[in-house]
């Protein structure tokens, strides 16, 4: 599994590598929401991406050793439980994130060669703001179907003061939060496969925000039902 992971975190600076000789020297390197190249750079440029991929795929190596040895304690232990429910899913993260991201650079290096050649009536984005908002969508789902396997914690997950408080309001919250981020997730890929690209980028942001704060809100709801739960007398 670790040659894997190591090889996915590689490939796309070798690919990378491997194509950059063959771009001109400058190539549109940013696009506004309505997918018009607004800047050009320097082709190297194009290494950021896949240099990014190597560090998050560095911090994820360490934090799942770290998770490894908690995971290591004696069993029942409530700290055991859940490094080895995290754990799970920080290996589903480090398999999906190398592979989503690899594949976004390979087609921004193909749409970066063809529009670096293009002249500029000719440049076509409109696509590119497409893919990397079915890509948000892609990963609002992914991370929507792991919220309500994750034990509560200090890294993963929808965390609030109120969703922290204890188990069952951290069950709730995720379990209600993976439901919201699937069907976000779901509407920025319908939204952006057919919207007009400007409209996409405004959906998927207000899709966010209005999750987020209801959320937000339920996860308030969800405690003081706890709190009411354990002193009766405070129910207000």
């Amino acid at each position: 599994m670790k040659i894997i992971k190591g090889i996915l975190a590689l490939l796309p600076l070798a690919i990378t590598a491997a194509v950059i000789p063959f771009m001109p020297d400058t190539v549109p390197t940013h696009y506004d929401i309505n997918g018009n190249v607004n800047r050009y750079g320097s082709r190297y440029e194009l290494m950021l991406m896949p240099l990014l991929i190597i560090l998050v795929m560095g911090v994820s190596a360490f934090t799942m050793k770290r998770y490894t040895k908690l995971a290591q304690g004696p069993d029942g232990s409530r700290n055991v439980k859940i490094a080895k429910a995290n754990l799970r899913s920080l290996k589903i993260i480090s398999l999906v994130f190398p592979v989503m991201f690899g594949v976004l650079q390979c087609y921004i290096l193909y749409k970066t060669y063809r529009n670096a050649y293009a002249p500029a009536a000719k440049i076509d984005s409109v696509m590119f703001v497409r893919v990397a908002n079915i890509l948000i969508g892609v990963i609002c789902v992914v991370f929507g179907n792991m919220m309500p396997k994750i034990e509560r914690n200090n890294l993963f997950g929808f965390r609030t003061a109120w969703s922290m408080y204890n188990d069952n309001t951290w069950a709730k919250c995720n379990r209600l939060g993976g439901i919201f981020f699937v069907v976000i997730g779901l509407l920025i890929i319908v939204t952006s496969a057919i919207a007009p690209p400007t409209a996409s980028v405004f959906f998927l942001l207000g899709y966010l925000f209005v999750g987020t704060v209801i959320l937000t809100v339920c996860s308030y709801r969800i405690y003081k039902a706890e709190k009411a739960l354990e002193n009766p007398s405070d129910k207000k």
